[in-house]
């Protein structure tokens, strides 16, 4: 810390009851016992950020209240309130958009300050300076007041952490007292260490600091009665020898060794420990994840001399292990008393993945120099034993491929100096929460980087003289490493084959998975996926295939559950079950994903494992879905819809309840691409009707949000079920709404086409509401080419229908029609009377989007009377309208006109506003009026 800045404004103590002093030396009131534990959880971990959820289980563990959530939000409230200190800006705030964080300065907290003063301590010890140490380790101990959280349950993190700190504790006692011994003072030592083993009997080497102790002080025959007693202990509670070292000592003892039995004779020297390399060969080219490295060294190296534990989690073939070894070999420097690396095997070809007590028997000891028969025979004692060794060295442990964290923990070293990182496919909740673990999720490459790893694999020459094959290849693997270097070994491997052929053996196998096949299962893509895939629950493993079957990119939580015919909270836990394996990723709440590759291989599993009949009723529990969600939805945007035919029985969970239009839109917004995909997925499979009313209700959606192409695209398929159903009603209905997207697209004769064929099928069934609407579509787009006229004459008609029907809806949109097209006559009189009539129908309805295009009809003319401050109220109400419905377009037709009508007043920095939000949205949108405002503006300048 920077002594200009001065001491921290507030002082946290958690070693001991947790407390909380202001600079002024006030012990400040932090409320209940629960508000301290909550506040003791986030001061635990400083700078950590907590969600509600985990706050939740941590404070209650598992059995919370129903107003838990609340509570904390409570809890944080009245902390906030606490931590104000007086004549200080609010030095400690708790934060966050989805959870909370304790923001302060890390040196306020007597645990950092603790873990500096110990970290001193042993940088001193290993240079020989033993008063320095000593200093250091006698000040870290002084901060202690008691047990860490004193008062408060010792369960989940809380335990954990007290764990540690006790932990160390113990080992700065130890370090002292060898410091001490090598000074002489064996007889002030003894009672000391006795209190030492009182407190934990288990833990050897005090046990031999006191033998030496009692040795020095010339009380031999205690020394050799503290071994014997200890021999006891052990063999009664764990079964085992002392250690190798303690048996040395009892030998010497015994032999009446003159050096140990001197006073003021130090203690025999700890022999050099071993230093292990056990880190794999780094990575070959190694490309990108520049990210990622940059976050490791931030976790791993960003305190002073402080390490910790990172997870590196992802999907299969997603790169995990390639990133550790990458970072690892850049940074050996930081870690000068070696590096261990143990395959855990949570997934891989074998059954059963390396359990904790075979990697510390077989691996870690041995390589930390322990030979094989010192190692203990029980797993708590193999455990200690390497927490020991561990504890006072900086190593960087790299745990590979975890199945879980129950499998991790016991391989968690003893001391912070540590850098861990645990790669698994799974997600590690359990290390984040309990082990404080730092988690660092590791997606597929961006296409950037994985074309760098082509290049880089393939050569710069051969990669850029075929630019669109490398698209290609990168697209088919869906930016999966993995698959990406399967696809650059076999190119490597036939150097005189274009690399579009390679690209086309991926297309013509189903998936690209065929394609990718190796004879090496760590490397081929269907089994290292297979790896994660046979350890899912019979559920997870139904849905994880199910999902394969949906035609997006990404799927709600609500249609996972209709996909699996069962309610939301049923399906939910093989969701988690998913995500946690890595197979989904959940990328806002609620949605999820998996990449391309994952999809091919849940499919050739469904493709496998369920029946033809059974994979059509998934595809049509899915449609029914979307096709229900769509018509909710469709209902609260355009007042006026009707569906063509009746809806499907609902689906056995879930559709998405719309509090208003609103709503309804932006959940149109998110599921856009996907519902265009159901329409194709559809026609695929013969799902012919639903293909068709999932077109028919896009319409005032995709309108709403001014997609022209797209709907011209849904309708044309429309169109063609219509046919293949021998639906006139449905026929008619889609050239209807293809001829809507092309007036907006300026694609006049096709409009007129269409409108023509929807006349004649809604004639053919005798359909008067089609007919009205179709009548209007030929008004608008008479005026829309410049004949006002000529659309009079479809105007009336509309109303002549809508009002032989009492189709009040259908009659305002004419009546608008009406006085749209007289005030384009320059009948502006006549005009006002008509969308006047028009405005009471849609007010009377609530239909926002037809009020609002009946204000802009009379601001028009309004406008053309020359009663500019009239026309401009009109036009600021359709704006209003237009921006609450979400009409783009609609906005952006009005803008211009309302720039158009201050322009005439003279208001020329107004209208130029209004002009350029107009182009804004136009440009925005692609509509080909974007052109013209162009040229306009232009002009104007």
């Amino acid at each position: 810390m920077d002594p200009a800045v001065g001491p921290p404004p507030i002082r946290y103590r958690l070693l001991g009851p947790v407390e909380v002093w202001s600079l002024g030396g006030e012990r400040l009131a932090l409320g209940t016992p629960m508000q301290v534990r909550l506040l003791a959880i986030l001061m635990s971990q400083p700078g950590t950020g907590w969600s509600i959820d985990q706050l939740v289980d941590e404070l209650w563990q598992g059995r919370p209240p129903k107003t838990a959530a609340g509570n904390v939000k409570t809890y944080v409230w009245a902390l906030r309130r606490a931590l104000r200190s007086p004549g200080s800006p609010d030095p400690a705030i708790l934060a966050g958009a989805t959870g909370y964080r304790l923001v302060l300065d890390a040196q306020a907290i007597d645990t950092v300050a603790f873990d500096d003063l110990a970290q001193r301590g042993y940088h001193a010890l290993r240079q020989g300076r033993w008063s320095d140490a000593l200093q250091a380790f006698e000040a870290a101990l002084a901060l202690w007041r008691g047990e860490p959280f004193g008062g408060l349950p010792g369960s989940g993190v809380l335990l954990s952490v007290r764990t540690r700190l006790q932990e160390q504790r113990s080992s700065l006692l130890e370090e002292i007292a060898d410091i001490q011994l090598r000074a002489g003072r064996h007889n002030e030592l003894i009672e000391p260490l006795r209190r030492q083993i009182d407190g934990n009997p288990l833990r050897e080497r005090p046990w031999g600091q006191l033998m030496i102790a009692l040795a020095g002080a010339g009380r031999r025959a205690d020394a050799l009665a503290t071994y014997r007693q200890l021999r006891r202990l052990l063999s009664d509670e764990v079964g085992v020898e002392p250690a190798p070292d303690l048996q040395h000592l009892h030998t010497r003892i015994l032999r009446a060794d003159r050096e140990l039995l001197t006073s003021g004779a130090r203690p025999p020297e700890k022999p050099a420990p071993q230093v292990p390399r056990q880190l794999p060969a780094p990575p070959a080219l190694f490309t990108g994840r520049t990210r990622e490295l940059a976050r490791l060294t931030t976790l791993l190296l960003g305190d002073a001399g402080a390490a910790g534990t990172v997870a590196v989690t992802g999907t299969g073939g997603v790169g995990k292990t390639w990133l550790a070894l990458r970072w690892a070999h850049d940074n050996l420097h930081h870690f000068p008393d070696g590096q261990l690396h143990v395959d855990l095997a949570g997934f891989g070809a074998e059954t059963q993945e390396a359990s904790p007590s075979a990697v510390v028997v077989r691996s870690l000891l041995p390589a930390l120099g322990v030979k094989p028969l010192e190692i203990p025979a029980e797993p708590a004692a193999q455990f200690a034993l390497y927490r020991s060794l561990t504890a006072d060295r900086r190593l960087l442990v790299l745990l590979d491929n975890a199945r879980d964290a129950q499998q991790v923990r016991p391989l968690l070293p003893g001391s912070t100096r540590c850098g861990v990182i645990v790669t698994s496919r799974h997600t590690l909740p359990g290390l984040v929460t309990a082990e404080g673990a730092q988690p660092v999720a590791l997606d597929l490459l961006s296409t950037a980087e994985a074309r760098q790893l082509l290049v880089r694999r393939l050569g710069v020459q051969r990669a850029t003289a075929q630019p669109a094959a490398v698209d290609e290849l990168i697209s088919r693997t869906a930016r999966l490493p993995l698959a990406l270097s399967i696809v650059a070994a076999r190119a490597a491997a036939r150097p005189t084959f274009p690399l579009q052929a390679i690209a086309d053996e991926l297309a013509a196998s189903r998936g690209g998975l065929a394609a990718l096949a190796t004879d090496d299962a760590a490397t081929d893509l269907r089994t290292v996926l297979s790896w994660s895939y046979r350890l899912l629950s019979a559920d997870a493993a139904r849905l994880f295939r199910q999902i394969s079957l949906h035609p997006g990119a990404d799927v709600s939580a609500a249609a996972a559950a209709s996909l699996a015919d069962a309610p939301p909270h049923l399906v939910r836990p093989a969701l988690d079950e998913l995500t946690r394996a890595n197979l989904l990723a959940e990328q806002t709440p609620n949605r999820f994903r998996c990449h391309d590759l994952l999809r091919a291989y849940g499919e050739e599993l469904t493709d496998l494992h369920d029946s033809p009949a059974d994979r059509r009723a998934i595809r049509k529990r899915l449609l029914d879905h979307y096709l229900c969600v769509a018509r909710d939805a469709v209902r609260l945007v355009d007042a006026g819809w009707q569906p063509l035919d009746p809806p499907p029985l609902p689906v056995a969970a879930s559709t998405p309840a719309f509090a208003d239009h609103r709503s309804a839109l932006a959940w149109f917004a998110v599921e856009q691409r996907v519902l265009l995909a159901a329409v194709q997925e559809a026609v695929a499979h013969s799902f012919d009707a639903h293909a068709g009313q999932l077109a028919q209700a896009l319409t005032p959606l995709l309108s709403r949000l001014s997609q022209w192409h797209d709907l011209a695209a849904v309708q044309a398929i429309a169109i063609t079920v219509a046919r293949r159903r021998g639906d006139p009603c449905a026929e008619a209905s889609a050239h209807r709404d293809l001829a809507l997207a092309h007036i907006q697209l300026r694609r006049f004769g096709a409009a007129h086409h269409h409108l023509r064929r929807a006349l004649a099928r809604y004639e053919q069934v005798g359909d008067r509401p089609g007919l009205a609407s179709a009548h209007l579509h030929l008004a608008w787009l008479s005026d829309i080419e410049g004949l006002p006229g000529a659309a009079l004459p479809h105007a009336r008609e509309a109303l002549a229908l809508a009002s032989s029907t009492g189709d009040r809806l259908g009659e305002a949109a004419a009546l608008n029609a009406l006085g749209w097209s007289h005030a384009r006559l320059d009948e502006h009189a006549r005009a006002i009377t008509y969308c006047k009539q028009a405005l009471a129908l849609y007010e009377e309805a609530e239909d926002r989007l037809g009020a609002a295009h009946t204000w802009d009809s009379l601001g028009f003319a309004y406008h053309g009377l020359g009663t500019h401050p009239t026309a401009a109220d009109c036009y600021q109400r359709a704006l209003t309208l237009y921006s609450d419905v979400q009409d783009q377009c609609g906005r952006a037709d009005t803008l211009v006109r309302l720039g158009d009508t201050h322009q005439a007043v003279g208001n020329h920095d107004t209208s130029v506003d209004m002009w350029r939000q107009a182009l804004a949205i136009f440009d925005r949108v692609g509509h080909p009026q974007a052109g013209e405002l162009s040229e306009r503006l232009a002009a104007y300048h």
